[in-house]
């Protein structure tokens, strides 16, 4: 039996929809004052106050005073990551594992009913597969969906505006740490900060 024209034509929409706002996380970000991303930013040509949107800043250098910023040329793995997150004030975050996959979860807006903000780290086998496979995750799951790179890690975190995934990521220097990238409607967008590779 065929579907009705009808329903045929809102479930493509639907999936039209879908493919412009990212696919769903179900996760409520803590609320972090995103004026620290204002303060923590400069617009293409140093100014100050840029607009938070994707190709509009940078994070600042002085961000990251006191933490190592040469680019990672040996592999890591998932507890390199966690000695980072730990440094920068992540001590309540929880660690599941399987394979070389691992979930990093920290407290969501409500974390007494079980709301998580959950990192998804991948260990692979050398830098250029890590660019490859966080680029590909990005841009499958959609418009919001951000990440982080650095050496042989890749992290893919739940979709948000880009204050609010900025404003998370400041909160534990994870521009610091790796390489930031963030799905648009059509590609994945690098924004500029104090750590970076090829």
């Amino acid at each position: 039996m065929r579907a009705p024209l009808f329903v045929t034509i809102a479930a493509a929409l639907g999936l039209l929809v879908g493919g412009c706002t990212g696919l769903s996380a179900g996760v409520d970000y803590p609320s972090y004052r995103r004026s620290v991303v204002k303060s923590a930013s400069l617009g293409p040509e140093n100014e100050e106050n840029p607009s938070i949107d994707l190709q509009t800043f940078r994070v600042r250098e002085d961000v990251c005073k006191g933490i190592d910023l040469g680019v990672a040329t040996r592999p890591l793995s998932a507890d390199d990551l966690t000695r980072f997150l730990k440094s920068s004030g992540a001590d309540n975050i929880e660690i599941k594992a399987r394979g070389n996959l691992y979930w990093f979860d920290f407290p969501g807006d409500d974390p007494e009913d079980g709301d998580v903000v959950r990192l998804r780290l991948a260990v692979l086998g050398d830098a250029k597969e890590a660019a490859s496979e966080l680029h590909k995750a990005l841009l499958e799951h959609g418009p919001g969906w951000w990440g982080l790179r650095r050496s042989n890690l890749s992290v893919l975190a739940p979709r948000a505006g880009v204050a609010e995934a900025m404003a998370f990521a400041l909160r534990y220097k994870l521009p610091c740490w790796g390489m930031f990238e963030m799905a648009d409607a059509d590609d994945v967008m690098v924004i500029p900060g104090p750590y970076m590779e090829l």
